[in-house]
């Protein structure tokens, strides 16, 4: 092995491989310098400059402060009884206009909502009536649920046949 190396390792080899080395390592050279840009007269450089017109003030608007209100008056809206509501019938929130009826903790406008009957809603009369605040006043229940009950004005309620 060593012989053979010694063959192929002899001093004019060496000198060829350098020199087909040096050949393309100067043709590559001269490729690219060739190759480079040309440095010609360059204009100067401009400045674009795009004007931004600066920003308005925004107004401010009014604080809004909604009246609201929770008070309803007797003249809303006339009895929509389609018979005569006791105790154990059967009730259905109709005329409040999709507003719902809010049923109080007590008979009278200045109580508590409990709770806003939907239009169409069913609802058990369990005690009444009581006059209070120009309206008569029914305990209603939620025949499915416990916590749907409260005082009910009955000019938003029509008495079911059979629920």
């Amino acid at each position: 092995m060593l012989r053979t190396l010694k063959l192929y390792l002899n001093l004019k080899i060496i000198l060829a491989v350098i020199f087909v080395a040096l050949v393309v390592f100067a043709v590559l050279v001269g490729v690219l310098w060739s190759s480079r840009g040309k440095m010609g007269s360059q204009l100067p450089a401009t400045a674009m400059l795009s004007i931004i017109d600066a920003p308005t003030e925004t107004p401010i608007m009014p604080a809004y402060t909604p009246t609201l209100s929770i008070t309803p008056t007797p003249t809303q809206a006339p009895p929509v009884q389609s018979g005569i509501i006791s105790i154990g019938n059967y009730v259905q929130v109709s005329g409040t206009g999709g507003e719902g009826l809010r049923l109080h903790q007590n008979a009278g406008i200045s109580s508590e909502v409990r709770y806003i009957a939907i239009e169409s809603e069913v609802f058990m009369v369990k005690d009444g009536p009581i006059d209070a605040d120009g309206y008569t006043w029914w305990l209603l229940q939620d025949p499915y649920s416990e916590g749907a009950s409260g005082w009910g004005a009955a000019n938003y309620l029509a008495v079911m046949q059979n629920p």
